[in-house]
């Protein structure tokens, strides 16, 4: 039964039992409320159990009804649900958005013959392909930008030498000193000529005001923003998040991974005077998913406006020729609420499954869900080297402690963790063996694999895995290795708040 029809049912029914229960013809409002209030607790507890989601969830939604129910029925409207499906259509037919994948996956993508990759990572691109992610691209160059000065430097540059379009979108775009030196190089493009899309996540980037956006809108600029908070969709939407980062330059040169637009990246706050963060630069084939990712999400957003429509974008102004020759290939991962399965999640199980000698995962947030924990621990019992970069300093107490609630079984298998010690680590990057690793928008925890709107790219045997591998060691090193008797030492009150942050993790 869909999930929208057994709510209205349970309403219907809450209703009805509450007119039933009436023996007066007016009654007091606080007599209505007492009929109606343990009803709809009764009626939210049975929707979530019938949507048969995993025990953890399902524990976890049960409990913080039963000892908070106000909280947790406001939690439930805003959160609860079940992952929603987009029901704003795209204005094109099925059979276009077919073929423009096809296009994508065949006359414009050539597949990565066996012999330019290894057996272990040509199955990989098959078996990542199967589970949602796009086809494997060579003649595709990357380039490893470290932190945010490197990685801004390089966006800007892009901007300046733009001669066609810019597409940019972001979670948080901030209107500092950073947002509004990007903000004016995008209008000076769109001054001249260049067309500019902006598009900004409703949530992550609430606090944009017209005053900062007016001048791009003046410019040309076409500003377009991602589900607004403020809007009749407000409970369909709200937990559905577009954490991707994307800008796009005339379609041959692509930037994504794990910064935001914040002069906090920059490591100009005083709560993080060091943010480590890792992007992606992209040239060649492996555009051309990337454009179609950006391009689904703008005419989402766009909803409701004829003016645009996949086909005025199916033309090589968009989708260029590339002539990038360099060895390697890369994979692009999507992954949302609309998705029919958590893509990248399994695409990451993918890349960690294939790990023979060494698994190094690098993650802001850790709240995996049970399968990944398994093959954590099981890797490490195996005696794989599995390491996991952990911020020393986290912007959330919450998510904090309850990350650290799984770090016991992982130690006590043999794994490694480190605590980076300078500042907050905000990559996400995972490496296996030195020759594969992804990096991407998507934090290792089940709000990223399974609410936020994500994006991954898998890179295979190129120079950019080793530079991968050659920060990761620099990182160690600037890190503080927690070991098995330190850990234990903790204090009883400790293991008490991580124990219920844990509890609720699903929830985050």
């Amino acid at each position: 039964m869909k999930n929208r029809v057994l709510q209205i049912v349970i309403v219907v029914i809450i209703v009805l039992l509450g007119l039933f229960a009436m023996n007066r013809s007016v009654i007091r409002l606080s007599t209505l409320i007492g009929i109606l209030w343990p009803l709809s607790l009764i009626g939210i507890g049975f929707i979530i159990f019938m949507e048969n989601r995993s025990p953890q969830s399902t524990l976890a939604w049960f409990l913080i009804l039963a000892f908070l129910p106000a909280i947790g029925v406001l939690l439930y409207l805003l959160f609860g649900r079940s992952r929603w499906r987009r029901k704003k259509h795209l204005h094109r037919a099925e059979e276009q958005r077919k073929l423009f994948r096809e296009i994508l996956a065949g006359r414009r993508l050539n597949l990565a013959p066996s012999s330019l990759l290894s057996e272990k990572s040509d199955y990989l691109t098959k078996v990542i392909q199967r589970f949602g992610g796009g086809p494997v691209a060579t003649d595709t160059k990357t380039e490893l930008l470290t932190n945010g000065d490197k990685t801004f430097s390089e966006i800007l540059q892009a901007i300046e030498n733009a001669t066609h379009h810019i597409h940019i979108q972001y979670y948080i775009y901030r209107s500092d000193q950073i947002g509004t030196a990007i903000r004016d190089a995008l209008i000076q493009k769109a001054e001249s000529g260049v067309i500019v899309r902006f598009l900004f996540d409703g949530l992550g980037s609430n606090k944009l005001r017209k005053r900062f956006l007016q001048p791009m809108k003046d410019a040309g600029i076409e500003v377009v923003e991602f589900d607004p908070i403020f809007s009749p969709w407000l409970l369909e939407t709200v937990n559905y998040r577009n954490h991707r980062k994307i800008v796009i330059v005339d379609g041959v040169i692509g930037f994504t991974g794990g910064l935001n637009v914040g002069d906090e990246y920059l490591g100009r706050s005083k709560k993080f005077p060091v943010w480590r963060d890792s992007h992606l630069k992209i040239e060649g084939k492996a555009l051309y998913k990337l454009q179609a990712i950006f391009l689904e999400d703008w005419l989402y957003a766009t909803s409701g406006n004829s003016n645009y429509s996949w086909d005025g974008y199916m033309n090589r102004s968009y989708f260029p020729d590339h002539g990038v020759q360099t060895e390697g290939a890369v994979q692009i991962v999507a992954s949302g609420p609309s998705s029919d399965d958590t893509s990248i999640r399994n695409a990451l199980l993918a890349v960690m499954t294939s790990a023979k000698k060494s698994l190094w995962i690098a993650t802001p947030y850790f709240i995996p869900d049970q399968e990944t924990l398994t093959l954590l621990r099981l890797s490490a019992a195996a005696g794989i080297d599995v390491r996991i970069l952990y911020p020393g300093k986290s912007d959330s107490v919450i998510s904090d402690q309850a990350s650290q609630s799984y770090f016991t079984p992982l130690l006590k298998a043999g794994a490694s963790i480190y605590h980076y010690k300078d500042g907050f680590m905000h990559a996400k990057i995972v490496l296996v063996d030195d020759e594969i690793a992804t990096i991407g928008t998507a934090n290792m925890d089940i709000r990223s694999f399974e609410l936020n709107y994500e994006l991954a790219a898998v890179l295979y045997e190129s120079e950019t895995v080793l530079d991968i591998k050659r920060d990761f060691e620099q990182d160690f090193n600037d890190s503080v290795r927690i070991t098995w008797d330190s850990f234990q030492k903790r204090s009883i009150l400790k293991r008490i708040l991580e124990s219920l942050m844990r509890l609720i993790s699903p929830l985050l």
